[in-house]
């Protein structure tokens, strides 16, 4: 049976910093960064430094501490700007980089998208970013209609091959909770039952399947042990669709917190890993580390070292901490 470790980390505005108008071209940045094809980012990032080079160090630092497989992440401005840091940060520390990446343009009007770093080959990928409600056949909460799409960024649905078996990630980030927790959470309840409709839609039986749906889901159902309701999140936990990995693996409640909000000083756990019944089951014991070593000095409540060049607030790897987990997967066959 083989094995995968898999993290998620929101990057925090993993966004360009080149000036394209040098180029040359008319409008060289769409024609150069509308880019879903690895091969032509990896073209762009060998002409252009899209990334500064004193501004993503530590993030590429706490992604390799993770020493990760596969990761899905959060808050990257396009398919160039991940190539980028693929080549020139992570491998700088990991020695290498992780060589498959994979980013759909999604939904966000700032133009922060989901994607995935991979070592093992991706044998399939598909964005749910133009999924509708009425697609979908989810109940649009209030102010929006059938017609908009349910996702503020994408589900991005991508299978992993190792040793000749697949897993099926799918890879989110929910709506922030900027306007309010409680007049948000409306938001999130519909982007949940959207990602459970294409989890149920992919496989016949989904407690019999095996898959993991990971990211920032921007909610959290518990702070430091204590209730924390409502949340957007019961369409995946509430009956027991998914198992969120954290809350089994680590007993400490007030340890399972993976971002700090310096407004109110609240320590939550907004990533998650959530794993099908069956994974779940076929991983008892398996363990959650959260890499807090690149968070600022003021999340106070982590009293561990930190990468060097950390500061006060910044600079900082993220706002939030990657999460990572080494999974037993038994698969299904990939084509010969």
């Amino acid at each position: 049976m083989p094995d995968i470790r898999l993290a998620t980390f929101n990057c925090e505005n993993l966004m360009m910093r080149c000036d394209f108008a040098r180029s040359g071209l008319a409008n060289a940045r769409r024609k150069l960064t509308d880019v879903d094809d690895a091969l032509v980012a990896e073209q762009v990032d060998a002409v252009f430094d899209v990334l500064s080079e004193d501004d993503r160090t530590l993030t590429a630092q706490a992604l390799v501490a993770t020493k990760a497989e596969v990761c899905a992440l959060q808050e990257v401005e396009n398919l160039v700007t991940l190539t980028a840091f693929d080549n020139r940060y992570v491998g700088r520390w990991a020695g290498k980089p992780f060589g498959e990446r994979v980013l759909h343009e999604g939904n966000d009007s700032r133009g922060i998208d989901v994607g995935l770093l991979s070592s093992l080959t991706v044998a399939f990928q598909r964005s749910h970013a133009r999924a509708t409600f009425g697609r979908l056949g989810i109940h649009p909460p209030k102010g929006a209609s059938i017609n908009d799409y349910v996702f503020r960024r994408d589900c991005l649905e991508v299978d992993v091959e190792k040793d000749g078996r697949l897993l099926t990630l799918f890879v989110c980030h929910f709506k922030s909770m900027h306007g309010g927790r409680k007049r948000t959470v409306a938001m999130r309840e519909a982007e949940a039952q959207a990602v459970r409709r294409i989890v149920s839609q992919r496989f016949d039986d989904p407690a019999r399947a095996e898959w993991v749906i990971l990211g920032d889901f921007n909610d959290y159902w518990e702070v430091d042990g204590r209730p924390a309701r409502p949340h957007g999140l019961g369409a995946l936990v509430g009956d027991g669709f998914a198992i969120d990995l954290a809350s089994r693996a680590i007993a400490d409640p007030y340890d399972r917190w993976t971002h700090h909000y310096s407004g109110d000083d609240t320590y939550g756990a907004l990533d998650h890993i959530f794993l099908s019944p069956k994974l779940a089951a076929l991983n008892p014991a398996a363990t959650v580390e959260i890499v807090r070593a690149g968070s600022p000095y003021r999340a106070a409540r982590y009293d561990g070292a930190r990468f060097p060049g950390v500061g006060w607030i910044t600079p900082k790897a993220s706002d939030h901490c990657p999460m990572v987990a080494t999974l037993k997967f038994e698969g299904r066959p990939a084509a010969p």
